[in-house]
């Protein structure tokens, strides 16, 4: 399948759902949660990179993705641009974004401003391994919303984009279904377990 196609539709698949998060770092606690929305997919699929593009620099950003699932826009025309080798490194990691948000190993640092090197404006940066490569995603608050939207998600480089940053502490993890109210606690340091030892003989 076209990998193109193939991170779209993994992308969709992530729509009706969210994810609630508790970290926490000396003695103290954040608590997020992250949605997710058809534009987003514009820049974590790296497609603002191909700037000698005029649809994929122009078009909305949610109707891009669209065009993307409809076929009508595709890997190979992303191929054509210049700066193809720019974007390319995004895809792989991104068929797997959910895999990444699943996996409890993430480690969550607050971006406050500590890289000075870097233009991206984001709330929080969690970093994780997909496949051995350790892969970045970034968090920025959503306009007039009370959840975190994905800003963008890429491999690290010769950049260290942690250097610097606070570590946190995953301390609870829940996936919420939008469509049916479903919730899985998919990690959870804060609710104690019952102790079934004490039951009487």
């Amino acid at each position: 399948m076209d990998l193109l196609l193939q991170c779209a539709l993994n992308f969709e698949r992530l729509i009706p759902y969210q994810y609630h998060m508790i970290i926490g770092r000396k003695g103290k606690t954040l608590d997020f949660t992250v949605s997710f929305d058809k534009a987003d997919f514009h820049h974590l699929a790296g497609l603002h990179k191909l700037r000698d593009n005029v649809r994929f620099q122009t078009g909305k950003r949610s109707d891009i993705m669209q065009e993307i699932l409809e076929g009508r826009l595709t890997l190979s025309t992303a191929m054509q641009s210049a700066f193809f080798h720019e974007m390319e490194p995004r895809l792989s990691p991104l068929v797997e974004l959910e895999r990444f948000l699943d996996n409890n190993e993430i480690i969550f640092r607050y971006n406050s401003k500590a890289n000075i090197f870097s233009a991206i404006k984001a709330d929080y940066l969690l970093q994780n391994d997909l496949n051995n490569m350790p892969i970045y995603l970034f968090l920025t608050q959503r306009s007039g919303e009370n959840t975190l939207g994905c800003r963008t998600f890429f491999p690290k480089s010769e950049k260290d984009y942690a250097q610097g940053q606070p570590r946190y502490t995953l301390l609870k993890k829940e996936k919420i279904c939008l469509t049916n109210s479903e919730t899985i606690i998919q990690y959870d340091r804060l609710t104690p377990k019952t102790n079934i030892e004490k039951m009487e003989h």
